[in-house]
């Protein structure tokens, strides 16, 4: 696949210039439509009433949005461009991603900040790539470029962000994600969603595996880490590396957060034996990129081993139980560099009682230094959160916190260690049992 197939769009500072018009000038507003076909590529649009508007003429799909200017931030502007399918066999991905990112030059030569490769829920080769940051005639300028292949065309998506970050930068990329999700090169084509086939499924329960080492902080310095992550496995073939919140059934999770979820499959093994692997088709990112691992699989008892890591069956709470103790999750993470320093501190503490009564309070905390050309300055700060009490409940993977207000906090939860409340993981949080000592 070559960049003559590309030529219209633009090539070099042309367009480039063409991006920094639709800057400069706004055009008239145009209600969108949703879905919409492009050239035998179907999407579903934002809804006008979030702000985006089509712009642009050319053998593009092109959508603008508008940032005002604020006490804050410049003028901002966020484009998406959508190509129609072109013909192209799949193994051509790569390089028609190389040839459509050069079409604004200068950001083909910063590195790639982030990428997603994988399949699409209807089979296509999909790759994301982020990048910034490019300055223009004073405007900063990121892009996210999208491809998606089948065996015989090709269609590719970019968001391009002009002045736009920060926490302005989460609408438009969320927009566009859910444009990416959506898109079907054939008309055959089924939505975004995690739905198990016939063959998938064969597991129920929650399980554990320990993770443990080190990772960089924002520091710069080296965290150790030891979490007790969780895989919950449904019969027909979801699964969730997050226990569902407020009540949720797996299916309604995976629907709302499809970026903690896949679908599993078991195979090999014989008549007389389980099986030999699972297939786990994983969604790696907001775009809809799955990628799928087989890993070795048998079962030990009531536990799995999964890529010869040992996932413990983790039972759930009976209706009404009650425990008795004070549990702390803290958290502390430091660093430095030649010129900075800096560190986060925090502390939670829930008091659970027999009766069924609770308390909690907390604090946090950090400060950071900097030295630039002899001067040093630096900030403290902490603080204490409110302490709150009333009664709890547990239930299955679900403990409710309603204070003496009425109102309900719901948490997951779950002991790690069969038999033992040493340990209770909450919201995904470590609390360690105080015994005292």
């Amino acid at each position: 696949m070559g960049s003559a197939q590309f030529h219209w769009i633009g090539r070099g500072r042309l367009a480039l210039g063409v991006i920094l018009s639709l800057f400069f000038l706004v055009p008239c507003s145009q209600a969108l439509a949703a879905p919409a076909e492009i050239g035998g590529l179907t999407v579903t649009l934002p809804d006008a009433a979030t702000g985006w508007r089509k712009a642009g003429k050319g053998n593009l799909f092109m959508l603008q949005k508008d940032f005002p200017e604020t006490e804050d931030d410049k003028r901002g502007n966020a484009l998406i461009q959508i190509t129609k399918p072109l013909p192209a066999a799949r193994s051509s991905l790569q390089a028609g991603m190389k040839t459509f990112v050069a079409t604004l030059p200068d950001m083909a030569k910063e590195d790639i900040l982030v990428k997603h490769y994988g399949v699409t829920v209807n089979g296509y080769d999909i790759r994301v790539e982020e990048r910034c940051c490019v300055h223009q005639k004073n405007v900063s300028i990121s892009q996210i470029v999208v491809g998606v292949a089948g065996d015989r065309q090709q269609a590719y998506l970019q968001l391009v962000l002009l002045n736009v970050n920060g926490d302005r930068s989460r609408s438009p990329e969320a927009d566009f994600a859910t444009l990416v999700r959506s898109v079907k090169l054939d008309p055959s084509d089924k939505d975004f969603d995690l739905v198990p086939a016939s063959e998938d499924g064969g597991l129920d329960g929650v399980f554990t595996h320990l993770d443990t080492g080190l990772r960089p902080n924002v520091f710069g310095g080296m965290d150790f880490y030891s979490d007790s992550t969780i895989t919950t496995f449904d019969p027909k073939g979801l699964f969730s590396t997050e226990l569902p919140k407020g009540g949720r059934s797996i299916t309604e999770h995976c629907k709302e957060t499809p970026t903690n979820c896949g679908l599993y499959t078991l195979t090999g093994g014989g008549f007389f034996s389980s099986a030999g692997s699972i297939e786990m088709r994983s969604v790696t990112s907001a775009y809809g990129t799955i990628e799928i691992e087989t890993k070795t699989f048998s079962k030990k008892g009531e536990d799995l081993v999964i890529a010869d890591a040992d996932h413990r069956a983790v039972p759930p709470f009976d209706e009404g139980t009650t425990l008795d103790g004070e549990w702390v999750s803290t958290f502390a993470s430091s660093g430095m560099t030649a010129t900075s320093s800096g560190s986060v501190a925090s502390s939670h503490t829930l008091r659970l009682h027999r009766n069924g009564t609770f308390e909690r309070a907390g604090w946090s905390g950090a400060s950071m230094t900097n030295e630039i050309g002899g001067s040093q300055s630096g900030v403290t700060t902490s603080s204490n959160r409110p302490g709150a009490s009333g009664r709890y409940k547990l239930s299955g993977y679900r403990l409710d916190l309603t204070d003496v207000s009425g109102k309900t906090e719901t948490m997951s939860i779950f002991e790690p260690d069969k038999g033992s409340d040493g340990l209770l993981v909450i919201n995904g949080n470590n609390y360690l049992k105080d015994d005292g000592k």
